[in-house]
């Protein structure tokens, strides 16, 4: 597949040096509803044997479904009007599920969920990579290029 999302990330095991392949990793945004905000998800996907996701099938629970095209990601990604990204920030949540399977129940973390802000007017014009460098009692994460 050459295209990849404008919201990727990456998963670095630090115990072993190695990526971690097969995550399942939900994406979802925040909507502003009357019971204040609340995350709703959208994109989900497994991190590839390189321990990627460069692309996200439409659906909270769509782990191996085909990829969704480009337009139709950013068409689900973007929030309200027309328009909306352009005047207000957006934030934006992967949780990194079954943390403890891949250490074998030995892990503080059962999941991590790393949520991250888009400003205003930035989506569709850069891209957001957000890597996970993790080991059974830590984690670390920062905005990638």
């Amino acid at each position: 597949m050459a295209f990849k999302h404008p919201i990727t990330c990456h998963v670095l095991n630090t115990v072993t040096g190695r990526p971690v392949s097969g995550l399942r990793c939900t994406l979802s945004k925040q909507s502003n509803n009357l019971s204040g905000p609340q995350f709703m998800p959208f994109a989900s996907a497994e991190t590839n044997s390189d321990g990627r996701i460069v692309f996200w099938n439409l659906g909270a629970s769509n782990y191996q479904a085909p990829p969704a095209s480009i337009e139709d990601f950013n068409e689900v990604a973007s929030i309200g009007e027309e328009g909306y990204q352009e005047s207000h920030d957006t934030v934006y949540c992967i949780k990194f599920e079954a943390i403890q399977e891949l250490f074998e129940g030995d892990t503080f973390f059962p999941y991590i969920e790393i949520a991250f802000k888009i400003p205003a007017g930035k989506y569709g014009r850069e891209h957001f990579h957000i890597p996970l460098l993790l080991s059974k009692y830590s984690y670390s994460t920062y905005r990638g290029s």
